[in-house]
Formats: C-alpha cells, sequence, structure tokens
C-alpha cells in the first residue's frame, strides 16, 4: 500500500504543481497581455503626435504658400494697375503737349531752365507748335538758338551749346523722373480703397 499512497501523493503533488505553474503562467500572460496593450498605446500615442505634427507642419507650408501666393497676385494686380494709369497719363500728356491753351506752361519751363544755364549760348529743342510759340516770346534772346524737337519728343530739352548743362524737360522725362513717387502714392490709394 505504500507503493499506491506514494503513487497518489507524487499525483497530488504533480497536479498541485501543474496548477501552480498554470496559475503562474496565467499570471504571466495577464501581465504580459497588459504590458503589450499599453505598449500599443504608447506606440499609437506616438505614432499618431508624429502624424499629427507632420499635418500640422504640412498644414502651416500649404497656408504659407498660399499667403506668398495671394501676395504676388497682388503685387501683379497692383504693378498692372499702375502700368494702366502710367499709360493712361502718357496719352494724356501727349494729347496735351499739343494743346495750344498749354504752351504758356511750357514756356514757363523754359525761362526757368534758361535760368540755371545762364547767359551762355543755349540751344532749345521743342516741338513745333511750342517752338513757333517760343520763336516769337524769345526773340531778344540772342544767345538763345531754338531747334526742332528730336525723335518726336514732347516737351523741350535745354542745353548749353558746349554741352556742359542740360535739362531735360520733356513729358516723358518729367513722367519718369517723378513716377516712383507717384506710383508709391497712387498704390497708397488704391490700397485704401480696398
Amino acid at each position: 500500500m505504500a507503493l499506491t499512497e506514494l503513487m497518489r501523493t507524487l499525483e497530488e503533488e504533480a497536479a498541485a504543481r501543474r496548477e501552480a505553474l498554470l496559475a503562474q503562467a496565467r499570471a504571466d500572460a495577464e501581465r504580459l497581455q497588459a504590458e503589450s496593450g499599453a505598449d500599443l498605446t504608447r506606440r499609437r500615442t506616438a505614432a499618431l503626435a508624429t502624424k499629427g505634427a507632420g499635418l500640422r507642419a504640412a498644414a502651416a507650408r500649404a497656408i504659407e504658400a498660399a499667403r506668398q501666393k495671394a501676395a504676388r497676385r497682388l503685387l501683379e494686380t497692383r504693378t498692372g494697375t499702375l502700368e494702366r494709369i502710367r499709360r493712361k497719363v502718357e496719352a494724356r500728356l501727349a494729347e496735351r503737349a499739343s494743346d495750344p491753351a498749354w504752351l504758356p506752361t511750357l514756356a514757363g519751363g523754359v525761362k526757368l531752365a534758361l535760368e540755371y544755364v545762364g547767359d551762355v549760348p543755349t540751344i532749345v529743342e521743342a516741338p513745333g507748335p511750342l517752338l513757333e510759340y517760343l520763336r516769337g516770346t524769345m526773340a531778344g534772346l540772342a544767345h538763345v538758338t531754338l531747334e526742332p524737337a528730336r525723335d518726336g519728343r514732347r516737351g523741350l530739352v535745354v542745353r548749353s551749346a558746349d554741352g556742359s548743362l542740360t535739362v531735360d524737360a520733356t513729358l516723358e522725362s518729367r513722367l519718369a523722373r517723378a513716377w516712383p513717387r507717384l506710383a508709391i502714392d497712387l498704390a497708397a490709394r488704391i490700397e485704401a480703397l480696398r
């Protein structure tokens, strides 16, 4: 009987040991599953944070690109508007240059330019109608020679005969000199209207 008793004791111990090992295995499995879930949650959170940062950076780049495109369009539109205004001004100046009512104003510009040159021999280039008007008003100035304007210029050029001084008072050059300031003023007015 001792053998049977020994067998039964060994079987009970083996069963108890098996149950203890199973309980330990279940506990380890639950612990691993919990750790795995926490690790998975951490990795998922990290991946979502990385993806979110990438999306925010891409959105910021897209917004900046859109801002730059809008600014470029605004500048192109403003430049186009200013160019159209300049062409209209040039056309009106061309019309005005041949207006007989404006001849006294242009002649006043000649007198002002002659003050810069002084009493040295001087050449005044002017377009046809202004040239004829000046012949009548400047007959007493022996040091001044009147010549027709070159290249179809509107307005006048006054220069000393030796070429040391030139006063370009053509409408084209006056507009070219004044345009940067005028363009800034016009751009500010256009912006104020928006």
